[in-house]
């Protein structure tokens, strides 16, 4: 008997083993399921992640080919450019490469990669020479731009420049480093926007025999933009002050244009401006469809109102303070789709201490100030994302540099081939 009931516990035994071990194994199996299932889960919100980053990121940029062929007068003065009176033919180029990644909401981060080096603010063009040697390549902008509040946006870096501007003031090329605060306001046809900038122009080393503070460029401009049966019409005053410009020790790092002929009113050797500069702009542009095509009228008048460099070094004249501009743009809006193209055509005249000859046009008779002429160019899409381009000069000096010579450059070619994406 008690044989009998031992084995009977054993085959129990056995069999409720046997049921345990299942459910052990299938509880095993289903918990490896639940891990795969999960790993697979974590790796595909991983993707989702990643690819909702990327999506937050739109990349551009774009290369130019450029040939330029530069003729100067045979007859012009050496004394302030010892090559003042010979031809320049080069190749160059252009590549620049950045991104905008939208952070957050209302925070974005932006910037850029160019060619140029550190040779210049005004240009990121570098000339194809040195035995195949590598071009250098440049922070070109880097700053964060956050929505502050409704219409109000706050910029900080190495910015991109905000103001409706021409190349009077400043150069295409040119990227201020600081702060910027935009307002816009619109209401039906009529928008209104602020802008303010507070930069940094100079950053002044100190030593012991310099005490000098930094130049510091404090910009103020208000805009009006009106559609209307009769067109668009746009309108800007602006306001450039630049503080501690002509003190001993703020030289300007970035010189443009051939010797001293091209410069502000300077101490002579020094750099060192011997102009205050506070420039009052006023700027208007009028466009619309004509026929098939689009017209633009646009003028800029612009003045130093403390123009009050001392007679002597590097100064031409008194009161050398005016500078303006009148030209029209005729053909397509835009120049984007195959076939599309435009034209322009604009005199200027930029007296020796109207704006500031570090960050104006350097294109224009070779960059810098005391020049007038004229600026032919057309541009025609080949394709998307392929313009072909040309530019032409005929500029002359404003009136004769210090020593009485003259610096005259009666054609200045410029073929470009651009690609952009």
């Amino acid at each position: 008997m008690d044989q009998v009931w031992i084995a009977k516990k054993i085959i129990t035994g056995f069999i409720l083993g046997v049921f345990i071990l299942a459910l052990a194994g299938t509880a095993s199996a289903m918990t490896k399921e639940d891990l795969a299932r999960k790993a697979l889960i974590e790796r595909v919100n991983s993707h989702d992640k990643l690819l909702e980053s990327l999506e937050r990121i739109s990349w551009f940029g774009g290369m130019r080919l450029r040939y330029e062929r530069v003729d100067r007068a045979s007859d012009n003065s050496t004394a302030n450019d010892a090559d003042g009176h010979l031809d320049t033919d080069r190749p160059r180029i252009r590549f620049r490469f950045g991104a905008r990644a939208h952070v957050y909401e209302d925070l974005d981060f932006v910037f850029r990669l160019s060619t140029g080096g550190d040779d210049a603010s005004t240009s990121g063009n570098t000339t194809l020479d040195g035995t195949f040697g590598n071009e250098a390549i440049s922070l070109n902008l880097a700053y964060g731009s956050w929505e502050f509040m409704d219409g109000l946006t706050v910029q900080g870096g190495k910015v991109k420049n905000p103001f409706m501007r021409s190349e009077v003031v400043w150069d295409g090329d040119v990227n201020p480093e600081g702060l910027s605060e935009i307002y816009q306001k619109k209401s039906g046809d009529t928008t209104l926007q602020f802008v303010a900038g507070q930069y940094i122009v100079e950053e002044t080393d100190r030593n012991t025999t310099v005490d000098s503070d930094d130049v510091v460029l404090l910009a103020w401009q208000a805009q009006l933009h009106q559609k209307t049966k009769a067109g668009k019409f746009k309108f800007a005053i602006a306001w450039y002050d630049y503080n501690h410009l002509t003190d001993s020790g703020s030289a300007v790092t970035k010189q443009l244009g051939s010797g001293d002929g091209q410069r502000n009113s300077q101490v002579t050797g020094t750099n060192v401006n011997t102009t205050n500069i506070q420039i009052f702009d006023f700027m208007a542009d009028w466009s619309s469809p004509l026929g098939s095509k689009h017209g633009s009228l646009f003028y800029e008048y612009a003045v130093n109102t403390d123009a009050d460099a001392p007679a002597g070094n590097n100064t031409i004249a008194q009161d050398l303070d005016t500078a303006w501009q009148l030209g029209f743009k005729f053909g397509d809006k835009k120049v984007k789709k195959t076939g599309q193209w435009q034209i322009k055509t604009l005199y200027r005249l930029v007296q020796q201490d109207a704006v500031f000859y570090a960050l104006t046009d350097s294109d224009f008779h070779q960059g810098g100030t005391n020049a007038k002429g004229i600026e032919l160019r057309a541009k025609y899409a080949i394709r998307k994302g392929m313009q072909l381009g040309y530019t032409f000069f005929n500029t002359e000096n404003e009136r004769g540099d210090i020593n009485g010579g003259k610096l005259d450059v009666p054609g200045q070619h410029q073929l470009d081939l651009k690609f952009t994406f």
